[in-house]
């Protein structure tokens, strides 16, 4: 088991060992940072946007999670769409520094491959952290070229995002132009149905028919109750008027006719009466006022044949007429009731055609607003700041290169002494003697200095 007293003893005595091998490994990286191609860095910085208004409508948008947000706007950025754009842009493909650096082939396809490889190899992107700036950085020999990259991916990724909006709102205003149209269709052909069956039953859109046929209706049921009625006081009369047998009914007396006569006989008959008992039958002026009674008999009489007639033909039109009403009624009622089922199926219809234009203009505002998103140039990316051509480069670093080197190197030439250590044990101390046999120390004669300034080392002696 090897203690830190013995750890310390062994390093200094390889200490040549571990410098040897520290100053081999930054000799090596200081050959490796001279060979290596210096490369600039150029950084172009957007903000988004994340919370804003709706251009269309005004309204304010809801604020996005920027995390999910930002981490997806960085692989668009990444993505072949926007690196091929900035190889068009820039015309890559014919730039000579680049053909020269890349060796890029004669065949268009495959040299476009190598320029994709390039821009993925040299492009960074980085989020700052509770922020919503995006960094593009770009990697290159050249540091205009490398400024120029980074501005063009920023360009290319604001046209692609706008290219992502907009595409999707100009496939939905498509869809909606084909919708438009079978909605259209649609309601052209309900509206000429409701129109056909309108003029085909007569059905005023401003004069509501069922309402008048229905008071119509009410207007016959109340005549024939009112004939009705009529009809049987009619034949109540009638039958009494007929019944009499001889004595004047209390419907006729109503009569201005039949109540004179009555007066007239009834004075006449008590003329009579007065008579007899003065004079006899058989005296001329007794005579007299009995023909003036049976004339006016005879008068009474036919005064109540021409009431009972007139109250037969009453009974014979009221009969007539309530048939009559009786046949106007139910071609009343089979009038309203059609008309019921006309306007019912009339505003079943007339459902259908608001229905279809509710749905048509809901489908046309909408569409009209696709339309409008479709072609509205705007995005919530701006450029906030432009690369600027680096002065320094980026890589390498050679005072980091460096000071890591010589780390590593003395922790290589750590490692190593440890190994030789370990090949060859040596007695360092009075722990490696204990340890070894198994036997304490009991002292130990500490090395002394040599006189005349020898040269030999001094070692310390273990009883």
């Amino acid at each position: 088991m090897i203690n830190l007293d013995t750890l310390i003893r062994i390093l200094i005595a390889r200490r040549l060992l571990i410098g040897g091998v520290a100053l081999a490994v930054i000799a090596l990286t200081l050959i490796i940072t001279v060979a290596t191609p210096k490369r600039y860095m150029a950084t172009t910085d957007l903000i988004v946007d994340g919370k804003g208004q709706d251009p269309i409508s005004g309204q304010s948008m809801p604020a996005r999670i920027m995390a999910g947000y930002l981490a997806t706007q960085a692989e668009i950025i990444r993505s072949r769409n926007v690196a091929s754009k900035v190889i068009d842009e820039l015309k890559l493909t014919a730039n000579e520094e680049l053909i020269h650096e890349l060796s890029l082939p004669d065949n268009q396809s495959e040299g476009r491959k190598a320029l994709l490889t390039y821009l993925d190899t040299g492009l960074v992107v980085d989020t700052e952290r509770e922020s919503n700036v995006l960094n593009i950085s770009f990697k290159a020999k050249n540091p205009l070229l490398a400024a120029q990259i980074a501005d063009a991916f920023a360009q290319a990724y604001i046209q692609t995002n706008l290219e992502l909006r907009i595409e999707p709102a100009k496939q939905t205003a498509r869809w909606y132009d084909q919708q438009l149209a079978s909605l259209r269709t649609a309601l052209v052909e309900r509206q000429n149905a409701l129109s056909a069956y309108q003029e085909k039953h007569d059905i005023l859109v401003n004069n509501d028919r069922l309402d008048l046929e229905s008071a119509k209706l009410a207007e016959l049921s109340s005549m024939l109750i009112a004939v009705q009625n009529e009809r049987l006081n009619n034949t109540t009369r009638n039958n009494q008027i007929s019944g009499s047998h001889g004595a004047i009914p209390a419907q006729a007396l109503d009569n201005p006719q039949v109540q004179r006569l009555s007066t007239e006989l009834a004075q006449a008959q008590a003329k009579l009466n007065d008579l007899l008992t003065r004079v006899g039958e058989n005296h001329p002026q007794y005579r007299q006022a009995q023909g003036d009674v049976d004339s006016l008999n005879q008068q009474l009489e036919q005064a109540l044949r021409l009431i009972n007639g007139s109250v037969r033909s009453s009974v014979e039109l009221s009969q007539s007429r309530e048939e009559q009403l009786k046949s106007e009624l139910a071609a009343q009622k089979e009038r309203v009731l059609q008309f019921s089922r006309s306007r019912n199926e009339f505003t079943l219809l007339k459902q259908e055609v608001d229905n279809s234009q509710a749905a048509y203009d809901a489908a046309l505002a909408r569409a009209t607003q696709t339309k409008l998103e479709s072609q509205v140039a705007l995005t919530d990316i701006s450029i906030l700041n432009t690369a600027l051509p680096p002065i320094r480069p980026t890589t390498p670093r050679a005072a980091m290169n460096l000071l890591l080197g010589a780390l590593t190197g003395t922790l290589f030439g750590i490692g190593i002494a440890l190994c030789r250590e370990w090949m060859d044990r040596r007695i360092r101390n009075q722990y490696d003697i204990e340890q070894s046999l198994g036997l304490p120390v009991l002292s130990y004669i500490p090395a002394l200095a040599v006189s005349g300034g020898s040269a030999r080392k001094a070692i310390p002696t273990f009883l």
